[in-house]
């Protein structure tokens, strides 16, 4: 099943509609994805600068603890005391040196610790509220990162410790060796310790563009800060950790251990220290921008959209209109209504069509008077030539039959038939319209029926029904006489036997006349009727011996008249013989009537 056609209208509208989403649409994906990329670069870049920035401040605080470490361990009160020589007793310089060591740390830092081990395991500290969490020296052994700072050949070791104030704490601890000036020989050890708070208000003075969390994590892989307090002294991701030790980018993709979400993280190794800062965000923090410029894209797009349906709408609707009224033009010609459209257009190009579609009407008006004119004159010249070959075969019928009156010695019914034929012949060739009432017709088939008597005398009956109403209705002269002849002619005459039948029967039907006309005679199978009715219907005809020409020519005078669909129709009568159906349009005073060519009729 073929589908309808779309107009062109929904055609334009919706494939132009398409077309300008689509621009706008991929316009600003794109247009989103460079922003996505351009935000995700530049705040790579600022997190990176800022991670740089803390591990660099970081340095420089480990620094200056690390140079007032020096000081300290190089100090003549501190290097006789390590070594024995200050001529003091142990007990007493140890409470001299811790007050020495007091009031140096109070010009750097209260918070800060000085705690010294002697080769003896002597301890010296120079805080009494900020201690080592280790008080003897022989627990440093099972220290992990202790063993490392021999390594170092006296730099210092930062690692994150615990310490003690008022409880254990997170803490920073430096350590080194310490040597004498004079030999470099190891004297012992120096721990220097502060607590982790003093990162927290470094990290916290450090400007952030972007919402994050950032982690410090010592050489050995601890958590030395966090913005996470709870995650301060663990052990870190040990596969991060790893990968910090490999070439890792500065900024890529991890997914967390402790929230197992994807997060974007950016470092900077310390080249002093070896501590590594680690910044996380999420991709909400780096893309909320991009999300704003989406969000904007989306209604961009939306507004877009409408605009660009409205002006391809309009722009649609400019185009389609002058084309729906040219094909509503188109079809006012095959309604037989030929009007030009006299309209403005905008366009050119419609404007050009417009007037090239007026002249063309124009020029088929004229054509279609012309063949008006000529149609009319060659309906008539048919007519003409149909009346001509009718009418001699009427009239040898009827001057047979009066050729067999006088034959038999009736000579006052031959005078009376010759009256009839007389009527008959005034009827068929009177001067006047060619459509005359039933009524008028009805009165000729009584003239005919007259001559039929005068020679077969009571061997036949005829029954006329005619629906009531109808015997004003116009219809075509001679229409009901062939149709009567033919059941004589060909039905009734080879019947042997009398007690001949004939039923003429006039109704209206479906907005047609309908005359039916069967007889009881010889008939015909379906067949042959098939095959009778197709010569009738044929546009060309030779006469063939017996072939009636009568009803062919009044089927031709039909179709000739007033078109299809109307015209005879032969099939087998209940009555016996054959049944002849002609139809006639109603009122067919209005159906494509001649003119008229003389006075008001004759019967």
């Amino acid at each position: 099943m073929l589908r309808r056609p779309l107009p062109i209208f929904v055609q334009l509208l919706a494939g132009i509609f398409v077309i300008a989403v689509l621009v706008i649409a991929l316009t600003n994906i794109f247009n989103y994805r460079l922003a996505s990329q351009m935000v995700l670069n530049r705040s790579a870049g600022y997190t990176q600068e800022s991670v740089e920035q803390l591990s660099a401040k970081i340095d420089v605080l480990l620094r200056q603890y690390d140079q007032f470490s020096q000081m300290m361990a190089f100090d003549q009160r501190v290097q006789q005391a390590l070594t024995g020589t200050s001529g003091i007793p142990a007990a007493t310089d140890a409470i001299g040196l811790n007050r020495y060591m007091a009031e140096k740390v109070r010009y750097i830092a209260n918070d800060m610790l000085i705690h010294l081990f002697d080769l003896k395991g002597n301890a010296y500290a120079s805080n009494e509220s900020l201690q080592l969490f280790w008080r003897n020296y022989d627990e440093l052994g099972s220290v992990t990162w202790f063993g490392k700072i021999d390594r170092l050949d006296g730099r210092m070791l930062w690692v994150y410790g615990p310490a003690w104030r008022d409880g254990e704490i997170p803490a920073i601890i430096g350590a080194r060796k310490l040597k004498d000036q004079l030999d470099l020989q190891v004297i012992g050890d120096q721990f220097v310790v502060f607590p982790v708070e003093k990162i927290n208000r470094i990290i916290g003075e450090t400007g952030q563009r972007i919402e994050r969390k950032v982690q410090v994590m010592d050489s050995s892989g601890n958590i030395v800060y966090s913005t996470e307090h709870r995650e301060i002294g663990t052990a870190a991701d040990q596969g991060l950790f790893a990968k910090f030790g490999g070439n890792a980018q500065p900024f890529f993709e991890w997914t967390t251990r402790e929230e197992h979400e994807r997060m974007y993280v950016t470092y900077a190794t310390s080249s002093y220290s070896g501590w590594t800062t680690i910044a996380y965000f999420k991709r909400e923090a780096v893309y909320g921008d991009a999300v704003q410029i989406w969000i904007n894209a989306l209604l961009t797009i939306a507004v877009g959209i409408v605009v660009a349906l409205i002006l391809v709408a309009y722009f649609t609707w400019s185009l389609t209109k002058p084309i729906r009224h040219l094909a509503g033009g188109m079809n006012s010609i095959g309604r037989e209504r030929i009007l030009p459209i006299k309209k403005r257009f905008a366009s050119r190009e419609i404007s050009f069509l417009y007037d090239n579609y007026n002249r063309m009407v124009n020029q088929l008006e004229e054509v279609i008077e012309r063949l008006s004119e000529q149609q009319i004159s060659e309906q008539r010249a048919q007519l003409v030539a149909l009346k001509a070959q009718f009418r001699p075969h009427f009239l040898y019928n009827s001057l047979n039959l009066i050729y067999w009156t006088i034959e038999d010695k009736r000579y006052d019914a031959a005078q009376e038939m010759t009256l009839a034929l007389s009527d008959l012949l005034r009827y068929s060739i009177h001067p006047s319209s060619e459509l005359v009432t039933l009524r008028e017709d009805l009165a000729q088939l009584e003239r005919y029926l007259l001559l039929q008597r005068s020679r077969y005398g009571e061997k036949f009956s005829v029954d006329v029904e005619i629906e009531p109403g109808l015997e004003e209705q116009r219809v075509i002269r001679l229409v009901l006489q062939p149709l009567v002849e033919n059941a004589f002619h060909h039905g009734l005459e080879k019947k042997a036997g009398g007690d001949w039948y004939i039923r003429v029967n006039l109704y209206s039907s479906d907005d047609k006349l309908v005359c039916s006309v069967e007889d009881n005679g010889e008939g015909m199978d379906e067949a042959a009727s098939r095959a009778l009715e197709a010569q009738i219907h044929a546009e060309h005809l030779l006469e063939e011996k017996g072939g009636g020409i009568g009803l062919t020519n009044l089927h031709k005078q039909i179709r000739a008249y007033f078109g299809l669909p109307y015209g005879l129709t032969l099939s087998q009568s209940p009555l016996g013989g054959l049944r002849v159906v002609l139809t006639l349009p109603l009122h067919a005073a209005g159906h494509n009537a001649l003119p008229k060519e003389g006075g008001d009729g004759a019967a």
